[in-house]
């Protein structure tokens, strides 16, 4: 059997492990009303591709209302990006569960200016670090760190994660030196509605900080106390407030910085737009590969015929769940230009 990824010593003989705490992803993805694990129902948007998943506890009457008719292969294909199998040992499981029930306890305090979450630094950067990291090894959230980053957060939490909250070496993790430079700030969005979207995005445009949109909060973490990608790229146009939030460093409180639902609402405006013009750009270029791929004139598909392909994809007699898929792509595309073939 394989290792496990953060102690590097004992097999990796835990299922069901979730990459994002399950705190937090069932806020972006559970059905409504449901708490409990295997209640998700989301979807992973990619260039050229929408991947629906759903948790096993999902009824099939709700599952038709997202995809229609739903197959037994449909079901055995289906697969969460977050969860995985094989990835840690149990000890290791055990360690990541402990600092993300002390951290959650953080959920229920709210202020509307810059508060205390109830939980140290030391507790924070421990669980902001195991969410980075373990987004970064899985790769299916489109950020990937350097190696060397995530060695140095893989060192770090093997070395102070606790098998009890009493065993938080809080001298440790203020002397220790891959984590001096460590920081970040956290801001949150304090009066998100239930039917607000959630997200799961980390900015592909910032590394210092790295910026993650998860649930309701923004948290720009740093490597090296640089916080310059704030200065001089928008970032979803809440730089200003990102400066203002209090850097939160080993060995002090946490602060989070709270923001209103209107500015939420505005920030999902901003990555529902680029998210737009990500897909149609990969699209149109799609699109002109198989126009020229077909044989047609130049190289670049007439205007028109995109406008049809386009309109297909977005028939509303299609379920969101079959939509925008690289099947539905090729369907729609296809049929739309068998109406030009000579």
């Amino acid at each position: 059997m394989i290792k496990c990824k953060l102690c590097n010593t004992k097999n990796a003989d835990k299922k069901g492990s979730h990459i994002v705490p399950h705190f937090l992803l069932k806020r972006i993805e559970n059905i409504e009303g449901k708490t409990e694990r295997d209640y998700e129902l989301g979807f992973t948007i990619e260039k050229l591709n929408s991947k629906p998943h759903f948790g096993r506890s999902v009824q099939p009457e709700e599952l038709e209302e997202t995809f229609g008719e739903i197959s037994d292969e449909d079901i055995e294909k289906n697969k969460h990006p977050l969860i995985v199998d094989n990835f840690f040992c149990k000890d290791c499981e055990n360690r990541f569960a402990l600092i993300e029930s002390e951290y959650a306890k953080t959920i229920e305090k709210k202020d509307t200016s810059d508060y205390e979450s109830g939980v140290s630094s030391n507790v924070g950067i421990l669980f902001w670090a195991s969410v980075i990291w373990r987004i970064s090894i899985n790769g299916e959230s489109g950020v990937k760190l350097t190696p060397e980053q995530n060695e140095k957060l893989r060192q770090i939490l093997d070395c102070f994660l606790p098998s009890k909250l009493e065993e938080i070496d809080e001298k440790g993790i203020k002397e220790n030196g891959l984590i001096k430079s460590i920081s970040y700030k956290l801001l949150r969005c304090i009066d998100c509605k239930d039917d607000d979207a959630k997200w799961l995005i980390f900015h592909p445009e910032f590394y210092n900080p790295l910026c993650l949109l998860i649930d309701e909060y923004v948290l720009c973490f740093c490597f090296d106390d640089n916080f310059e990608d704030i200065e001089n790229k928008d970032c979803l146009g809440i730089n200003e407030k990102i400066k203002q939030a209090p850097i939160n460093k080993a060995d002090s409180r946490e602060i989070i910085k709270p923001f209103d639902n209107v500015t939420y609402k505005q920030m999902a405006s901003i990555i529902v737009e680029k998210a737009k013009d990500v897909y149609l750009e990969g699209l149109y270029e799609f699109f002109d590969n198989i126009h020229v791929a077909a044989g047609g004139t130049g190289n670049k598909m007439p205007s028109e015929i995109k406008a049809e392909i386009l309109a297909e994809l977005t028939s509303d007699e299609k379920k969101i769940g079959r939509k925008y898929t690289q099947e539905d792509i090729k369907n729609s595309t296809m049929k739309i230009m068998k109406k030009y073939a000579p």
